[in-house]
């Protein structure tokens, strides 16, 4: 198991984790979903920055995730990096992955209404 983490001021409430490469990243449809997501990447929603930093942890292969699920989706990645943390406030982290290609990525919280800490399981796919 690999894991990485960091803390970040959550711009407009909200954090990232996306390919190193080739990243397209989603559009919120509503602004209440707890997590929108293209093939590359995944935006969470998160308390205010006002509210305080939060803390984004990334998980390669855990067995128990960590808080409530809120999120599933497959990722297809290009290469075995992955950014997260805060892209609008710069304060960003990467973390190596086994393999490049489809990844399952879960995302749980501890609070899914303001969320303060976001645990990401990524998950390499067969095939």
């Amino acid at each position: 198991m690999s894991e990485s983490e960091i803390t970040v001021t959550p711009l407009n409430a909200q954090v990232v984790l996306f390919a190193s490469e080739g990243a397209e990243f989603p559009e919120w449809v509503t602004g209440d979903e707890p997590a929108v997501a293209t093939d590359s990447a995944i935006m969470v929603a998160t308390r205010e920055d006002l509210a305080g930093d939060v803390t984004v942890r990334v998980l390669i292969d855990e067995v128990v995730p960590r808080g409530e699920k809120v999120f599933e989706h497959t990722l297809s990645l290009p290469t075995p990096v992955v950014r997260f943390g805060s892209f609008l406030s710069g304060e960003l982290a990467e973390i190596r992955l086994p393999d490049a290609g489809a990844y399952s990525a879960q995302i749980s919280v501890d609070d899914p209404a303001a969320p303060s800490d976001v645990h990401v399981v990524l998950r390499r796919l067969e095939g």
